[in-house]
C-alpha cells in the first residue's frame, strides 16, 4: 500500500464533479473500485466552468508550489479515540481488506488510500445496535452541508453533478461512499464559490427535524456588512464553518444515535472534511488561479472578521490547529496572515469605540489553544515570537517610543486613557469638570483592568509555552532598557513609551510575580553574566562605583554562575519595571498638578489686580494672556482627569504595594543575611553584606516613593493592605543608618512615618499604631531618631541646608507622639542617661531652636514694618511705583519663610518643652547649660523687651505666630530646670540678662493670665537667685587677661580650665573641644576625624594653670 500525495488527493476529488459531463461515465461507473483508495463517483479530472484542476502529479512551470512539499503525513494528526473500529458498517466510510475497516484520521479528513489492492463488492451492512440506514446517514449530510441532491430549493444549495453522479450509481447498483459524497459536496460547493456563483441562501436556512430549542453552539451574529461584496475566502470559510457548527445541532437533536456509529463517524467525518477543506484554501493550494486567501494576503486572513465577530463554532479552531501544528511551515502559512490582520487592527484600536476588545479576546483564544489536552505546546504562542516584528530593530533614537508602535504585541499593550496615547479618550469622556469627571474613572478603570487581565492571559500563555518563553522575556527586558531615560527628570516623553503603555506592562507583570517565592529568587541576578537587567550605572546603597565593579569582577571569578530561573527573571523584570513605569508616571501626574496650581495662581492674580492694569495700554494683552490661561487650565483639567483614571487605580496600586512588600522582604533578607524576621537583631554589623552594598539606591528610594504618593492620593490602600513585612523593613531602614551611605534614603522613610503619624492624617492612626507597636519601634527607634536627627546636615542635594530643616521637622513630629507613649518615653529617657547620643541630639535642637526663632522673628518685624507703612494710605502712594511693587515682593517672601520657620520653630520648642519636664541632667552639661541660658534669655529680650511691639501683626494666626503660647514654653522651660547650676549659667549671660527684663516678664505672665501666679513666683525667685550669682560674679572677677598664650584655648581665647591634647598636638579646654564636638567629628585644626575618647588629659599644664589662677586671686585680694 503506498499513500497519495495531498496533490493527488486533490485532484481525484477535483474529478468527480466532472462525472455529469463525460459521455462513458455509465460503462466506465461498472469499473470503478470500490475499496477506499478510489472514489466511487469521479472518472475524469473534468470541472465545471471556468476553475482549471492541477492534473499533473507535480506543479507545471509557473503553477503554484504551495503543496509541493506537502503529503498527507504532514496534515494529519493522531487524537485519541479516532481510528474507526472493526464492526463499522462498511458502506459507511468504505471498506478494506476482509473485515479490517480503514483507518480515519478525523481531524484531516483524508483517508488512508490503498491505492493498488484488487476491487471487491461492497456488501452493505448496518449495525444492529442502531437503527439507522444510509438514506438516513445522507439525510444527515445533506442537513448538516445544506445541500440537495435530489430537488432545487431556497434553503438549500442544489448539487446537479453529485446528484447526477448519485442516480447514475443508483441506476447501476452501486452504493454511495459517505465519505467522498461529503467530499464530493464541499468540492461542488467550493467550486459554485470560485466560479462568482455564490449559491449559498441568503440567509441559509437549513432545515433540521428538531430545531426547536437553543443550541449548545455559540453562534453569535457576523459583523455588519461591509459596502465591498465578500470575498471568495470569506464566503467559502462561512458556508464551511457553518457546516461545522450545524454538526453540533444534530448531535443535539440526535443524542443517542450522535453517539454510537455509525451516525458518530459521519458526523466527525463532515467536521474533519470541514477543517480539511478550511486548511487547503488558507494555504491557497485548494484551486488553480483562484485566490482563496482573501484581499490582504500575508497581512490578514479570512479568520479575522469571524474571530474578531466569535462567530467561528466552538472547537473549530483548535481543530485546525491541531492538524497544523506538525507541519510548522503550514502553520505560519496560516494563522502568521491571522496575527497580523489582530495587529493591523489592534493599530487603530480605542477604548472610546470599544475596538480594542475584540482583538485582545481573539489573540487571548489563539495563544490558549493547545494542540491536545495531554500536550503543554502552545503552538500559536511560538508562532507570535517569530513574526517578523515581534521584537524589531530600533532604528530611531526615539527606540521607546518606536517599540511600542512597531512591535507585534505594542499594539495590545497601549490600550490607554492617557491624553497624550489617546486624546480622543479625553475629548470623549472628560469636560474638564472634576467633580462630573471623576465618576467616570470606575467605569474607564474597569474597562482598562478587562484589557489588563487578557494582556496578563496572552503574556501568561506564551510563557508557559517552552518553546517562546525566553522570547518574550527578551521582549519584556528590550522595553524596559529602550525606556530607561522615563526615569530621568528631563527626558524627551516624544522619544519614549507612554504611561498607558507602561502601566499596562506593569499589571501584567504584577500578576505573573504574584505568585513568586523569595526563597526561589537570586539575589545575585542583577550581577549575573546574563542578566536581562542592568545595574551598571546604577548608583549603589554602599559601594561607590569602582567598589561595585570590582567586587563584580571578583565574583565573576570566583562564581560558577547557573541559569537563571523563571522566578528570578520576572521578580527583577517587575521591580525595574515599577522603577521605568509606575515611579515616573506618579512624578509626571505631581507634575501636573503643580503646573495646573501655577497657572490657576497667575489667572487669580491677574484678575484681581485688574483695576490697575484695565486702563493701561497693554490691558487688551493681558486679557488675550488670561484667556489663553483659561483654556489652557481646562486642557489640564481635563489631562489630569485621563491620568487620574489611568493611574488612581486601586486595583493597579493594590498590586504595587504587595509587589513592595515582597521587595521589602527580599531587601531584609539580604540585609540581614538570614530568612524573614519579624523582629531581627539590631544593631545589625556596621558593614553590610556586600550583595547589599552593591544593590541600586532606587529599590530602596521607590519603596518609600511609592508610599508617600499612595499615602497622599490613596490613602485607603495603604490602610487595607500595609503588611508586617513592610513595616519591618522601614524600621530597619531607619535603624540601620550605617548600611545606606545616602541620608536621603533614610530621610525618605522617616518622611513616610511622618505621614502616617496620625497627627497629621487621623485616618492613618491604625497604620501608625502598628509601627509604633513593633519590637523594634519601642527598643530602638527612638534612639536612631534622635541620632540622624544629629546626622542629617547634608543630605547630598542642592538645598541640603533647608531640606535638614524639614527633615528634623518629621523627626520632632515622630518624637513627639511617642513620648505620649509611655513605652517610648521610657525608652527616650533611657537613651538621655546612656551616653552622649543624647547630648548631640540636644545640641542640634538647640541649634535649630536659635536660628529657626532668629529668623522668624526677624520676619515679623519686617512683616511688621511693610504693614505699617502700607496703613498710612497717603505715605504708601507717595512711593514710586517700581518701590511700591518691591516692598510688595518682599512682604510676600517674607511672609512665606515667616510661616514656614515658625512652623519649624514651634515643633522644636515644643520638644525643649516636655524632654525638660523628666529629663534635666544633660541639659544642665557644662558643655551646654550656658548656651541654653542664653538662648532663652535672648528670646525673653524678644518677646519682652523695649522692642517687642515691633514683632506685632496683622492676621498672626496667618503665620503661625502666637507669642503668648512662646513666651509660656519658655518660661516652662526655665522652671523645668530651675536649680543652682542653671541659675549660675543664666547669670553668665552677660549680653542678655537683666534682672528688670525676668520682672517685667513676670509682670506681663501675670497680667495676661498665662502663667498661675505660684508660677510666676517661682519665675522671680530664680531670676532674683540668678541676678545674685551675677553680682557674686562680678566681685569675684580677676583679670587674666595678661596670661601666658600656652593657657590660653586656641578658639576661645580664655583660660583653659581642664586643658586636653588632641592628636593633631593642639592643646584645647576640654569643654570647648567637646562643644565643638557635638557639631563636627573632626579635629577643627587638621579636619581629621576626632572623637572624646582620642583627648589625652594634659595633667601638666593644668598643675601649671591651677598654680598660676592662685597666684593671681592673690594678687587681687591684697
Amino acid at each position: 500500500m503506498s499513500e497519495l500525495t495531498q496533490e493527488e488527493i486533490r485532484r481525484r476529488r477535483l474529478a468527480r464533479l466532472a462525472a455529469l459531463d463525460t459521455s462513458a461515465s455509465s460503462s466506465n461507473g461498472n469499473q470503478l473500485p470500490t475499496s477506499p483508495g478510489q472514489s466511487s463517483l469521479a472518472t475524469s479530472p473534468v470541472t465545471p466552468g471556468p476553475i482549471q484542476v492541477k492534473e499533473a502529479p507535480f506543479p507545471l512551470m509557473g503553477q503554484k508550489s504551495d503543496s509541493q512539499s506537502t503529503d498527507s503525513s504532514q496534515m494529519e494528526v493522531e487524537e485519541a479515540g479516532s481510528e474507526v473500529e472493526s464492526n463499522m458498517p462498511s458502506r459507511v466510510l468504505g471498506e478494506g481488506k476482509g473485515i479490517q475497516s480503514t483507518q480515519l484520521d478525523v481531524d484531516s479528513g483524508i483517508e488512508n488510500m490503498e491505492v493498488e489492492e484488487p476491487k471487491e463488492s461492497r456488501v452493505r451492512t448496518i449495525s444492529t445496535g442502531s437503527e439507522v440506514t444510509e438514506e438516513f446517514l445522507q439525510g444527515v449530510i445533506a442537513r448538516v452541508l445544506c445541500v440537495s441532491w435530489t430537488e432545487q430549493s431556497e434553503s438549500t444549495i442544489y448539487l446537479p453533478q453529485t446528484a447526477a453522479v448519485i442516480t447514475e450509481r443508483q441506476l447501476e447498483g452501486i452504493n454511495t461512499d459517505l465519505q467522498d459524497l461529503i467530499s464530493q459536496c464541499l468540492m461542488e460547493v467550493t467550486c459554485q464559490i470560485a466560479s462568482g456563483e455564490n449559491p449559498l441562501p441568503s440567509p441559509m436556512l437549513c432545515s433540521s427535524p428538531s430545531d426547536e430549542g437553543p443550541s449548545n453552539v455559540e453562534m453569535q451574529p457576523a459583523p455588519p456588512p461591509t459596502p465591498q461584496p465578500p470575498s471568495h475566502a470569506s464566503t467559502t470559510l462561512t458556508y464551511l464553518t457553518e457546516c461545522y457548527a450545524r454538526v453540533a445541532v444534530e448531535e443535539r437533536n440526535h443524542p443517542k444515535k450522535s453517539s454510537v456509529k455509525p451516525m458518530s463517524a459521519v458526523l466527525a467525518e463532515v467536521r474533519a472534511q470541514c477543517v480539511q477543506f478550511t486548511s487547503l484554501m488558507l494555504q491557497d493550494v485548494l484551486m488553480d488561479e483562484v485566490d482563496l486567501t482573501g484581499p490582504s494576503g500575508a497581512l490578514s486572513s479570512p479568520l479575522l472578521q469571524p474571530l474578531l465577530s466569535q462567530s467561528l463554532p466552538r472547537g473549530f479552531l483548535i481543530e485546525l490547529l491541531a492538524k497544523l501544528a506538525p507541519t510548522p511551515e503550514i502553520l505560519s502559512k496560516v494563522f502568521s496572515p491571522l496575527l497580523q490582520g489582530l495587529f493591523r487592527t489592534m493599530q487603530g484600536a480605542s477604548l472610546v469605540d470599544n475596538a480594542h476588545r475584540k482583538p485582545l479576546e481573539g489573540l487571548a483564544e489563539l495563544v490558549e489553544m493547545r494542540c491536545s489536552c495531554s500536550s503543554s505546546m502552545r503552538p500559536i504562542s511560538f508562532l507570535i515570537t517569530k513574526q517578523i516584528q515581534f521584537l524589531p530593530d530600533i532604528v530611531t533614537n526615539a527606540g521607546g517610543r518606536e517599540i511600542t508602535k512597531t512591535s507585534f504585541l505594542g499594539p495590545f499593550l497601549s490600550v490607554s486613557v492617557f491624553t497624550e496615547e489617546d486624546p480622543k479618550v479625553g475629548d470623549r469622556f472628560f469636560s474638564g469638570n472634576s467633580s462630573s469627571d471623576k465618576t467616570l474613572y470606575a467605569t474607564l478603570q474597569v474597562e482598562l483592568e478587562n484589557s489588563r487581565v487578557l494582556m496578563h492571559k496572552i503574556f501568561h500563555d506564551i510563557l508557559v509555552n517552552g518553546s517562546s518563553r525566553e522570547a518574550i522575556l527578551e521582549y519584556i527586558a528590550g522595553v524596559l532598557r529602550h525606556n530607561e531615560k522615563r526615569t530621568q527628570m528631563q527626558s524627551d516623553d516624544r522619544a519614549l513609551a507612554g504611561d498607558g503603555f507602561m502601566l499596562n506592562l506593569l499589571s501584567i507583570l504584577q500578576m505573573l510575580a504574584v505568585k513568586v517565592k523569595m526563597d526561589k529568587i537570586d539575589p545575585l541576578y542583577p550581577f549575573h553574566p546574563g542578566s536581562m537587567v542592568d545595574v551598571k550605572d546604577e548608583t549603589r546603597l554602599k559601594l561607590t562605583s569602582q567598589e561595585a565593579a570590582d567586587w563584580i569582577e571578583d565574583l565573576n571569578k570566583k562564581s560558577q554562575w547557573k541559569e537563571p530561573k523563571f522566578p528570578t527573571q520576572c521578580w527583577f523584570l517587575t521591580l525595574h519595571c515599577h522603577n521605568i513605569a509606575l515611579l515616573p508616571a506618579m512624578q509626571r501626574y505631581q507634575r501636573r498638578l503643580r503646573s495646573l496650581r501655577d497657572l490657576q495662581k497667575l489667572v487669580d492674580e491677574m484678575l484681581n489686580s485688574e483695576e490697575q492694569w484695565k486702563s493701561l495700554p497693554f490691558a487688551a494683552r493681558n486679557k488675550e494672556l488670561i484667556k489663553r490661561w483659561k483654556h489652557q487650565i481646562k486642557k489640564l483639567i481635563r489631562n489630569k482627569s485621563c491620568a487620574e483614571a489611568g493611574l488612581l487605580d486601586k486595583t493597579l496600586m493594590r498590586r504595587a504595594l504587595l509587589f513592595y512588600t515582597s521587595v521589602a522582604e527580599f531587601l531584609l533578607q539580604v540585609l540581614t543575611d538570614a530568612p524573614y524576621n519579624y523582629n531581627p537583631q539590631l544593631p545589625l554589623p556596621q558593614e553590610p553584606p556586600l550583595t547589599f552594598a552593591a544593590l541600586p539606591e532606587w529599590y530602596v528610594e521607590d519603596i518609600a516613593e511609592f508610599l508617600l504618593f499612595v499615602l497622599q492620593y490613596m490613602p485607603s490602600v495603604v490602610a487595607d493592605g500595609l503588611d508586617d513585612t513592610l513595616v519591618t523593613w522601614l524600621l530597619v531602614c531607619v535603624c540601620t543608618p550605617q548600611a545606606i551611605k545616602n541620608p536621603y534614603l533614610v530621610a525618605k522613610v522617616v518622611e513616610v512615618l511622618f505621614v502616617l503619624h496620625s497627627g497629621i492624617l487621623p485616618r492613618n492612626q491604625p497604620l501608625y499604631l502598628k509601627i509604633m507597636n513593633h519590637p523594634i519601634s519601642e527598643v530602638h527607634l527612638a534612639s536612631y531618631l534622635m541620632k540622624f536627627y544629629t546626622d542629617v546636615e547634608t543630605t547630598g542635594s542642592s538645598s541640603e541646608f533647608y531640606d535638614k530643616f524639614t527633615i528634623r521637622y518629621h523627626i520632632s513630629l515622630i518624637l513627639k507622639s511617642m513620648w505620649e507613649s509611655p513605652v517610648h518615653r521610657d525608652a527616650i529617657i533611657k537613651e538621655s542617661k546612656s551616653g552622649k547620643q543624647f547630648v548631640k541630639f540636644i545640641n542640634m535642637l538647640m541649634n535649630d531652636t536659635t536660628f529657626l526663632l532668629d529668623e522668624s522673628l526677624e520676619s515679623l518685624k519686617r512683616i511688621h514694618e511693610v504693614q505699617e507703612m502700607m496703613a498710612d494710605q497717603t505715605k504708601w502712594f507717595q512711593l514710586p511705583t517700581d518701590q511700591q511693587q518691591s516692598r510688595t515682593r518682599q512682604l510676600v517672601a517674607d511672609e512665606r519663610q515667616c510661616r514656614s520657620y515658625l512652623t519649624l520653630a514651634r515643633e522644636t520648642v515644643d520638644m525643649f518643652h516636655y524632654l525638660t519636664v523628666e529629663i534635666k541632667e544633660p541639659f544642665l552639661r557644662l558643655e551646654l547649660v550656658e548656651r541654653l541660658s542664653a538662648m532663652l534669655n535672648f528670646n525673653l529680650q524678644q518677646l519682652c523687651g523695649p522692642k517687642c511691639k515691633n514683632l506685632k501683626v496683622n492676621t498672626p494666626e496667618k503665620y503661625g505666630w502666637e507669642p503668648r503660647r512662646l513666651l509660656g514654653q519658655l518660661v516652662d522651660i526655665y522652671l523645668h530646670l530651675d536649680c543652682d547650676e542653671f541659675a549660675s549659667a543664666i547669670a553668665a549671660d552677660e549680653r542678655s540678662f537683666r534682672k528688670e527684663l525676668f520682672e517685667d516678664a513676670g509682670a506681663r505672665l501675670q497680667k495676661s493670665m498665662i502663667k498661675t501666679a505660684l508660677e510666676v513666683e517661682q519665675f522671680r525667685a530664680l531670676a532674683a537667685k540668678a541676678a545674685e550669682i551675677a553680682i557674686q560674679n562680678i566681685k569675684k572677677e580677676v583679670d587674666y587677661n595678661d596670661a601666658p598664650d600656652e593657657f590660653r584655648d586656641p578658639l576661645m581665647d580664655t583660660v583653659m580650665e581642664d586643658p586636653v591634647l588632641l592628636p593633631s598636638g593642639k592643646v584645647m579646654d576640654r569643654y570647648v573641644i567637646i562643644r565643638h564636638l557635638l557639631n563636627s567629628s573632626t579635629d577643627p585644626f587638621s579636619r581629621q576625624p576626632l572623637s572624646e575618647d582620642m583627648l589625652l588629659p594634659a595633667t601638666e599644664l593644668k598643675e601649671r594653670i591651677q598654680a598660676w589662677k592662685q597666684e593671681k586671686e592673690k594678687s587681687a585680694q591684697m
